[in-house]
């Protein structure tokens, strides 16, 4: 659904752009900000991953020790 979202907006700039000469700098300036927070979020995933490695959090620990409890009982 995002992903409609952003091809949405993307089409409604780029044609903003070709209408209007002023249209092109906002289209400029927007693709910059989402270029931006996209590094910063995947920079922030990746950090949030290397933590959880690092602190040896597995990601399925809690749901298979429940499910364990459940098979003991």
């Amino acid at each position: 659904m995002a992903e409609l979202k952003n091809s949405r907006v993307q089409l409604r700039l780029e044609k903003i752009a070709r209408e209007d000469g002023t249209g092109w700098v906002h289209y400029e300036a927007e693709a910059e900000a989402v270029r931006k927070k996209t590094a910063r979020l995947r920079a922030l995933r990746l950090a949030k991953e290397e933590a959880d490695k690092r602190a040896g959090v597995d990601e399925g620990a809690a749901t298979k020790k429940s499910i364990r409890k459940k098979e003991v009982r």
